[in-house]
């Protein structure tokens, strides 16, 4: 199918290519690849309308929340005082400049007016077209959409998918013919196939798949239509079987629809609301909470959306969110759940035996009044235009919340009645970015907290005395663990930089000056703008500070502020932006011996990393390498100094203008050399190279390189580079992949056929000029009209 559009496009769909081409996908999601002959029908029939002209609209919400996430994925600036109508014209205008387009709504339950939005009408002159998915096949009727059918599987079909899921324990006689039927229950539903599937995966009794059965077909007799598909999800749910991880699980659903949860935040919200209170340490009850949260994933009830290096998100299918918004309307935890509606004012009274209230991502600009919620443990204000709280009563009768939420709200002072707040555990404060009164007196009140965040708040704390609380506050509250505040200035940081306070907590984000990024997830400090030449601002961190950012400060090298980080827990430093710096050490100064990761970016004045001969004990557990635009950068490293990194594992280096050779010869770079091993460059751990845009790059190094861990290479513009430093010899013989132009390639010189051969086989080479069919698929694949299984 793939190969059938790359020949439409090949031969003139969109003969005049995109003007302005819209952004890739950056957010996909997992989809769960359906195969067989039934989802290659439906795809076939929304290939064949979107590629054809026949029809414009083709259906497989609040007009202001359309605006808002169009505007978000084609990266348009949106004013906070701009009305819709101004939005719709931003919008249209942004659509109209690229000629042709491909506009994919999923999950739409109203209908709406096209030009309203700010979409212009498709139609055979613009070539547009829209495509919307929704389970109300009215509304393709009403958008006067062409309606396909999103068929179920069929019985075969979902037989196979069955046994996918459930795994070889199906096959023994006794359940095979249980299974079938557990199966049929299933409507043909992939969703309710896998969440089924999921539960009774490695289940061998065969009375226990009778009882399945049983209650599957009870339970089935109940409902018709739509209802249906609740009944296998509900019984996924009952199977569960644990009450700690159905109420994990109906956490979940206080997030909005498709919404992106953190992990961690997740589990801490459970550690806070009393979920998980093991009586070991707080360490163990993360522990807890991944395995919780692990066995929600495999029985499919939660989906992995995301998996960075240091974070991991989940999300819940809508519809198994919509079965559980229903459970927590008449089971415990009782909860009100109205995230991401649009509300603008909250009209209902919340029932005094709620236990969770979920109000985030709304447009609420006030709460007033006392409600009465004596049981409510978790409430959430995040991501609302809140301006006005009622100061002095508003969390009068919430004796028992544990977690409150005021992230992304626009309030100026956080209430006085907060302190009132007992029990509660986690305080969130993140990007409040009007917060300009933190009352003196609360946070000694809360006798119990844990939790609290304010990155990106504009409160800064600080030891003078004034209007509001006091960085002493923080210090002397005893139960905290997890803290992520903004020193107002540099002497305050750096006169709690060595308290015994730091020790106690699991993790901590500590930044200080301005340009601070987004939390980590780890213990981190992240300096930005102070100067750090002279004595008196001596750089001191807490020895359990794993992170150091430096971005935009005055210094003069490296080690002038790491020499006495000699017993500190740091692993990863990232210097970004820091105009005076022309060197991170000079010779035979230890400089970090135990980091793991060294990030350097936009270093202009940067000469070279290492002032004439290195310390044997300088970077010895380095095993990641960055450097990003350091444009006075002529080497990256001396021999010497690359030979003694023995655990470095990933080198990358990208638009420095001026580097000559990675490797640098050592007369050169004003180092004596004592010997000629130079010649042979032994890298045993290195998996992973990676050099891009160095303009007037002559080579990697003089001599021969050796690396039998290495497993990808990544060279691109670099078009002075003509060979490769690798012998028939000594090839590197874990390689999977190297990448590049293809031009470049070609150009390339080997000093033996056997070299090219070995590479040949492991090129992945491309052109320069993509054709544009290929963000079609990509959107289509993001969209579950296509299996990724296909060829691009």
């Amino acid at each position: 199918m793939i190969g059938q559009v790359d020949e439409l496009f090949t031969n003139g769909k969109f003969e005049n290519g995109v003007t302005e081409p819209l952004p890739l996908a950056s957010n996909a999601l997992p989809t769960m690849p359906i195969v067989g002959k039934t989802a290659e029908l439906t795809q076939r029939e929304i290939l064949n309308c979107i590629l054809g002209t026949e029809k414009k609209i083709i259906g497989v919400h609040d007009v202001n929340k359309l605006q808002r996430k169009i505007a978000k994925e084609l990266k348009i600036d949106m004013e906070e005082d701009d009305d819709e109508n101004d939005r719709a014209i931003k919008i249209f205008n942004a659509l109209k400049r690229r000629k042709k387009f491909l506009l994919i709504l999923d999950d739409m339950w109203k209908q709406f007016d096209l030009v309203e939005v700010g979409i212009p009408i498709p139609c055979e002159e613009n070539g547009c077209k829209v495509v919307l998915t929704t389970r109300d096949k009215g509304i393709c009727g009403r958008m006067q959409a062409h309606a396909i059918e999103v068929r179920v599987l069929s019985e075969e079909e979902s037989w196979e998918f069955f046994k996918e899921i459930v795994g070889s324990v199906i096959l023994s006689k006794d359940i095979e013919s249980l299974a079938r039927d557990v199966a049929k229950e299933c409507c043909n539903l992939p969703l309710a196939i896998k969440t089924v599937g999921g539960s009774m995966c490695g289940v061998d009794n065969a009375r226990v798949w009778k009882c399945a059965l049983k209650n599957l077909k009870e339970a089935n007799g109940k409902f018709e239509g739509i209802d249906k598909v609740f009944v296998p999800l509900k019984f996924s749910y009952t199977r569960l079987g644990d009450t700690l991880l159905q109420y994990c699980f109906l956490f979940c659903s206080l997030y909005p629809e498709d919404h992106k949860i953190s992990a961690n935040e997740l589990i801490n919200n459970w550690i806070c609301e009393g979920l998980i209170d093991k009586r070991g340490t707080r360490e163990d009850n993360i522990n807890e909470g991944h395995t919780l949260l692990d066995q929600l994933v495999k029985v499919s009830m939660l989906e992995r959306c995301d998996n960075r290096e240091d974070a991991m998100f989940v999300k819940m299918h809508d519809l198994i969110r919509d079965m559980a918004i229903i459970i927590t309307r008449t089971e415990k935890p009782r909860s009100e759940i109205y995230a991401g509606q649009q509300l603008k004012d909250l009209s209902t009274e919340f029932p005094e035996d709620a236990e969770r209230i979920s109000l985030m991502d709304n447009d609420i600009e006030e709460l007033s009044g006392e409600p009465n919620c004596q049981h409510l443990l978790t409430l959430f204000l995040q991501k609302n235009p809140l301006q006005k709280i009622s100061t002095d009563s508003y969390f009068n009768h919430m004796c028992s919340l544990r977690v409150l939420n005021l992230s992304f709200t626009k309030i100026n002072s956080l209430p006085n009645s907060v302190s009132n707040l007992k029990n509660l555990r986690a305080l969130h404060l993140d990007n409040t970015w009007e917060l300009r009164v933190f009352p003196a007196g609360i946070i000694p009140r809360l006798s119990h907290l844990e939790v609290l965040t304010m990155r990106g708040s504009r409160w800064k704390w600080s030891s003078k005395t004034g209007e509001g609380a006091g960085i002493e506050e923080i210090m002397n509250s005893t139960r905290l663990a997890i803290l992520d505040i903004h020193f107002q200035e540099l002497s305050d940081f750096l006169q709690h930089a060595k308290s015994n306070k730091w020790q106690t907590m699991k993790r901590f984000c500590l930044a200080v000056g301005r340009y601070v990024s987004r939390m980590a997830e780890c213990s981190c400090v992240e300096i930005g703008g102070c100067d750090l030449i002279g004595e008196e601002n001596q750089l001191l961190l807490p020895d359990t500070t794993q992170r150091l950012i430096i971005r935009r400060c005055q210094i003069s090298s490296l080690w002038h502020f790491t020499r006495l980080l000699h017993k500190s827990e740091l692993y990863c430093c990232k210097i970004d932006r820091c105009k005076n710096m022309e060197y991170l050490m000079v010779e035979e100064e230890p400089l970090l011996a135990e980091i793991k990761e060294l990030e350097i970016s936009d270093i202009p004045e940067l000469l070279v990393l290492c002032k004439g001969i290195p310390s044997p004990d300088a970077l010895k557990s380095l095993e990641s390498l960055i450097v990003f635009r350091c444009n006075k950068l002529k080497y990256l490293l001396p021999a010497r100094l690359l030979q003694q990194l023995r655990c470095l594992k990933s080198i990358s280096v990208s638009s420095c203008k001026q580097m000559k050779e990675i490797v640098g010869e050592e007369e050169e770079m004003g180092i004596t050399r004592e010997d000629d091993n130079n010649a042979m460059l032994i890298l045993s751990q290195l998996q992973s190279l990676v050099i891009r845009n160095l303009q007037q790059l002559k080579g990697i190094c003089s001599g021969v390189l050796i690396c039998n861990a290495l497993e990808t290479i990544d060279i691109k513009f670099c078009p002075e580079l003509k060979k490769l430093p690798f012998s028939v010899d000594n090839l590197p013989c874990a390689l999977k992949e190297i990448g590049g132009e293809k031009g470049w390639w070609d150009d390339l010189k080997w000093d033996h056929p056997q070299i090219k051969a070995h590479f040949d086989y492991r090129a992945k080479l491309w052109n320069e000029e993509f054709p544009d069919f290929r963000i079609l698929i990509r959107r289509l694949k993001n969209s579950e009209f296509l299996d990724d299984s296909d060829p691009d």
